[in-house]
């Protein structure tokens, strides 16, 4: 699976082979497949039908599904939906108040719940990763004592949030340096604009125009855990 932001880019770059595997090590580029079956997925303000592009990897053969990165893979919600429910429960609101929040039904809430409390240390690990490659390691701790002791819940909320605030700000203000004095180039800026190109393609995300820095924070959210909000195992 990948993410995209630009679903429309996305499959123009896969149209021209120019999208890379996001399987480890593999060199290969994709080639457009047959597309994903049609789905509907909740949002906030309604229901919509996503039908994502496929490409399969000329090397390794695996099939990719380009999804966008409001999408949570084989759920029927948004990410924005769950959010709204993860952020009520992480502040102690219950099951059923977290429903009410996001107009979802609470066993489906619970399961939510209880998913991102298992996972909780994978998760945090991520966030803490993404934030120390943007030079912010505090970004991602708790901030006051009751934070510390809050619920497993609570602080892996609280940490893919920290990390998308610190995705958002290096996608919003890349680090620049002092361009060379003989050749004029900005050497820092090249290295850190690559060096962000291989963060996000090894959280699965396929962003060939940039359009990144439109992406709202469940959405980044997203990226920052490679899709797996719901679906990261502890251990």
């Amino acid at each position: 699976m990948l993410n995209v932001i630009d679903p429309d880019a996305a499959r123009a770059a896969l149209r021209a082979g120019l999208l890379a595997c996001p399987e480890p090590d593999c060199p290969g580029r994709l080639r457009i497949w047959t597309r994903a079956r049609p789905r509907r997925v909740r949002l906030a303000g309604g229901q919509v039908l996503v039908h994502p592009d496929r490409g399969r990897c000329r090397e390794c053969e695996v099939t990719q599904v380009l999804l966008p990165a409001w999408c949570l893979p084989r759920r029927a919600y948004g990410v924005d939906v769950v959010g709204a429910a993860l952020l009520a429960g992480a502040q102690g609101r219950g099951c059923e108040r977290a429903a009410a929040a996001a107009g979802v039904p609470l066993g489906t809430v619970r399961g939510w719940l209880r998913a991102v409390t298992r996972a909780s240390g994978v998760l945090i690990t991520q966030a803490v990763e993404v934030a120390n490659s943007y030079g912010d390691p505090d970004a991602c701790s708790p901030r006051t004592r009751v934070d510390h002791e809050s619920s497993p819940l609570a602080a892996a909320v609280n940490a893919v949030g920290g990390a998308a605030g610190v995705l958002h700000l290096g996608v919003a203000h890349p680090r620049r340096g002092t361009p060379n004095s003989v050749t004029g180039i900005d050497y820092l800026e090249i290295i850190s604009s690559r060096y962000h190109r291989e963060l996000l393609h090894a959280r699965r995300l396929a962003d060939p125009t940039g359009a990144i820095g439109r992406a709202g924070p469940w959405e980044l959210i997203n990226v920052i855990t490679a899709g797996r909000l719901l679906t990261s195992r502890a251990g």
